[in-house]
């Protein structure tokens, strides 16, 4: 900005106006920089309460909550168990780390109201619902085994088959709360498989 000067009185020498000069350059390069430092410290601010949750921020918080275990779950998903041990620990490994997955997404806060708050309450049901279907995986993979141990091929038939109508109810509810995560949103969540 160029300085002003009154009519009066005399122009500014020329090493007074480039120091004005300088000055107002200095200062329209500095003040975005600051602002945006001063921003970010803002948001730095850790528990404080920032205000009513938006979908935004649920969407936010909940894709950080699926990041985070998301190479853990592919990882799990992509074994490939050979025996009923195998199968049982793998079903485990998926049990334990689902739990993790459920745990986080219930702490994050729904948004304020309307039909953002009912479609994240929706997404977050659906996650639950999988729960006892995590346990009837547990319980059947355990099963498995100890019908494995007895050498009995019917015993260990109908147990492996268990594990798979297990397995498959649980999928199926993952796929429930992955169209839902989508519908919603989020991006991260919706692809867990």
């Amino acid at each position: 900005m160029p300085a002003t000067h009154d009519a009066g009185a005399a122009p500014p020498s020329g090493a007074a106006a480039a120091a004005t000069i300088y000055a107002g350059a200095v200062l329209r390069r500095t003040l975005p920089l600051a602002l945006a430092l001063i921003a970010l410290l803002a948001g730095c601010g850790g528990s404080e309460d920032t205000g009513p949750q938006t979908k935004e921020g649920f969407i936010l918080a909940a894709d950080g909550v699926c990041q985070k275990l998301s190479s853990d779950l592919a990882a799990a998903g992509s074994t490939n168990p050979q025996t009923p041990q195998e199968v049982a620990d793998a079903n485990n490994v998926l049990a334990d780390l689902y739990g993790k997955l459920v745990e986080g997404l219930v702490k994050v806060p729904l948004p304020e109201s309307g039909t953002p708050r009912a479609q994240a309450q929706a997404f977050v049901a659906s996650v639950r619902t999988a729960d006892p279907l995590v346990e009837r995986l547990r319980t059947a993979s355990k099963d498995f085994v100890t019908a494995a141990k007895t050498k009995d091929r019917q015993a260990t038939a109908t147990a492996g088959n268990e594990v798979r109508i297990a397995l498959d109810a649980f999928r199926a509810a993952r796929a429930n709360s992955d169209r839902l995560a989508i519908g919603y949103g989020m991006n991260l969540c919706g692809n867990l498989g």
